[in-house]
């Protein structure tokens, strides 16, 4: 009995060791955001816009039909300074984003023009993905070389997505939500459509992929967009928007089912240590 006691009081401290090296810890993030102007759209910058404050980023793409008035901020524009204005360090819930995000969708309304969809995500210090996606941008959690999880577009029909603007009806409320628990090596890729639109989510899969694990983030991203605008310029490629715009009214030069789209591209990437 006396020997019993004694192995039992020395594996005590192995246990206490191995609930120690289990400790939470909150991950570390590397973000890095790129912005390339639609070719026709250079001089000026284009019609995308992004932030990225402490655990919270977003991307805002200026949807292009939208009407303008000269002299005006653009409304993506207004909408990524009022979020990277607005937002600290900490990581934000989706109640607390959508709640920011009607603020600065009512400034916009004000001094701003045009109209713009947005993803809004934070990694909280519980190491949980919050993410608001209004529109058709994306944003994706890769985990060892394959899609943990990803937010949903939502669209009216075919190249009208949910947008916020001053003659939109769209809220910030309307938006789909996203939660999912971010790990170590995980890498989050929010885009715009003009990524999206020409890259699948296994090619985004496959660039992210090629790269080592002590990459930079930003060298992710700008590899991420100059992929994106390489096919947006190639007519023969096979692409996720002239797949779906195949055969619809209005949309010939898609017809055989192949091309780019080019367009304003904007791609925030983040890694999870």
């Amino acid at each position: 009995m006396m020997k019993a006691f004694q192995v039992e009081s020395e594996e005590a401290p192995a246990k206490a060791t191995e609930k120690v090296s289990e400790e939470f810890k909150t991950l570390t993030l590397d973000a890095a955001l790129q912005v390339k102007a639609h070719p026709e759209k250079v001089s000026w910058g284009g019609e995308d816009a992004g932030f990225s404050v402490g655990r919270t980023f977003g991307v805002f793409d200026g949807v292009s039909g939208a009407e303008k008035e000269k002299g005006k901020k653009l409304y993506s524009r207004s909408l990524a300074e009022s979020m990277k204005k607005s937002t600290g360090k900490a990581g934000l819930s989706v109640k607390e984003i959508t709640e920011k995000m009607t603020v600065a969708k009512e400034l916009a309304d004000d001094v701003a023009t045009g109209a713009s969809t947005a993803v809004v995500a934070s990694v909280g210090e519980d190491n949980v993905l919050r993410a608001l996606n209004l529109g058709d941008s994306v944003c994706l959690v890769l985990r060892d070389g394959a899609v943990a999880a990803r937010t949903r577009e939502i669209v009216h029909y075919f190249d009208c997505p949910y947008q916020l603007g001053d003659d939109s009806p769209d809220r910030p409320r309307d938006g789909t939500s996203l939660q999912a628990e971010i790990f170590g090596g995980d890498v989050i890729v929010a885009g715009s459509d003009g990524v999206f639109d020409n890259l699948s989510d296994a090619d985004v899969c496959e660039i992210v992929s090629s790269f080592g694990p002590r990459t930079r983030s930003s060298a992710i991203a700008k590899k991420i967009v100059e992929r994106s605008r390489t096919v947006s310029l190639d007519p023969q490629a096979v692409t996720p928007y002239s797949t779906v715009a195949r055969g619809k009214s209005g949309y010939s030069a898609y017809r055989n089912g192949t091309g780019g789209k080019v367009d304003d591209i904007s791609c925030i990437v983040v890694k999870a240590s």
